[in-house]
């Protein structure tokens, strides 16, 4: 072969990948010209068409999704449109502190301290976020007439850290996660009256509650929140996915420890951009301005499928098949994770969470202790909960 030939075989190879890429990005950025709309604008629309609105918020840490709800709540444009705000991360155990607090005459977040540290994990839900958007929900209602009043509804199963002693108490209530979707379905349908009021809503939670349709490799369902309304209540439900980064699964850990409820501990994951960063290439050529675009008949709805479900799924699962649209906020470099209260940290609460905490860590509190500083849970408890404010999100970078 001429020894010119393969320098010029490999130029033209770059040639053509970087045309293709660059082809790729004008297709997204076609999209977003032809069919994105301003994100309050879309909602609105797809409120009109829709009885619930399904938010996936890609993490539950994230700042600026928060931000948009509130927006959402102060909206002219959708006031009255909204009913009801229901919460995945939030335990049905909390909704009489969750009524006392928006109906209370004075904006008292202490009456919201027991339904904080009841979470999952035993350490308490402490993203600033949440507050934030009860005392949004407060305020509003505040100054409308009672039948314009917002409800938050919190709809993740119940957990009663008082009924849990040991690890194998806390593994059987692992187990009823099981029909956690199933259960957080029935409690929105329930509340809306099976869709039969009139009434509207909006759903935030996190990734796989809010696919729709996907499927495993053998072409049976994943039963999550928005499938049973997909498949038993169509045309009801629209499902968005808010940008942030995308949790890309690698393999399944082979392990014996203790498993996480939300999965994550058992799994080798990263996080990454979708479709090797060409959404947010095209984002940034629309000037990263705040855009809401459908997936139907869209190269973002084609995009293959990255996500919860994809070690096992059917060939040619596209995003579509997962939500029913998206919406762009903030550039990448500039999204962040909630701040961090601490005002749930009372001296009531101390000997709780210690109970907890060794329960949840067994043989290996005195190594949790030594990985935060500690010697003590004393020591532990008087510095671990500091106020954190709003950081950047650099999960990219880790």
């Amino acid at each position: 072969m001429n020894k010119y030939c393969m320098p010029l075989i490999f130029i033209i190879m770059n040639i053509v990948l970087v045309n293709a890429q660059t082809s790729n990005v004008d297709n997204y950025l076609k999209d977003l010209k032809t069919y994105g709309q301003d994100p309050i604008d879309f909602v609105n629309n797809a409120l009109s068409k829709n009885d619930l609105i399904v938010f996936d918020d890609a993490l539950h840490s994230a700042y600026e999704p928060f931000v948009f709800y509130n927006q959402l709540i102060s909206s002219k444009s959708l006031s009255g449109k909204i009913n009801f705000i229901f919460l995945e991360a939030i335990n049905t155990t909390a909704q009489p502190a969750i009524d006392r607090f928006l109906n209370s005459k004075t904006k008292d977040s202490t009456i919201l301290i027991k339904a904080f540290q009841d979470d999952y994990s035993g350490m308490g839900w402490r993203y600033q976020t949440y507050l934030d958007l009860f005392s949004k929900v407060w305020e509003h209602n505040q100054v409308v007439p009672d039948f314009l009043k917002i409800k938050v509804i919190a709809v993740n199963p119940p957990i009663y850290w008082e009924a849990i002693h040991t690890w194998k108490d806390y593994e059987l209530f692992q187990n009823t996660l099981k029909s956690r979707d199933y259960f957080m379905y029935l409690e929105i349908l329930n509340n809306m009256d099976g869709f039969t009021s009139g009434k509207k809503g909006i759903f935030l939670t996190n990734t796989r509650h809010a696919y729709k349709n996907i499927r495993n490799s053998k072409g049976k369902l994943y039963w999550n929140t928005t499938t049973f309304f997909d498949q038993w209540n169509p045309g009801k439900v629209y499902s968005i996915r808010i940008h942030n980064v995308t949790l890309s699964i690698d393999s399944v850990k082979d392990t014996a420890k203790r498993k996480s409820t939300d999965g994550l501990s058992e799994m080798v994951y990263n996080w990454i951009k979708m479709d090797n960063g060409d959404w947010d290439s095209a984002f940034a050529l629309n000037d990263n301005k705040p855009v809401a675009v459908p997936f139907k008949n869209t190269k973002f709805g084609s995009t293959t499928y990255v996500g919860n479900h994809m070690l096992n799924v059917a060939p040619k699962t596209r995003m579509y098949d997962a939500y029913d649209a998206l919406i762009f906020l903030a550039p990448m470099t500039n999204l962040h994770f909630s701040a961090e209260f601490n005002y749930i940290y009372t001296p009531e609460f101390k000997p709780e969470l210690e109970r907890r905490l060794r329960l949840l860590k067994g043989n290996d509190f005195e190594e949790f202790l030594r990985k935060n500083n500690a010697t003590t849970f004393e020591e532990y408890f008087k510095n671990g909960f500091e106020y954190v404010p709003i950081t950047k999100n650099n999960l990219l970078n880790e």
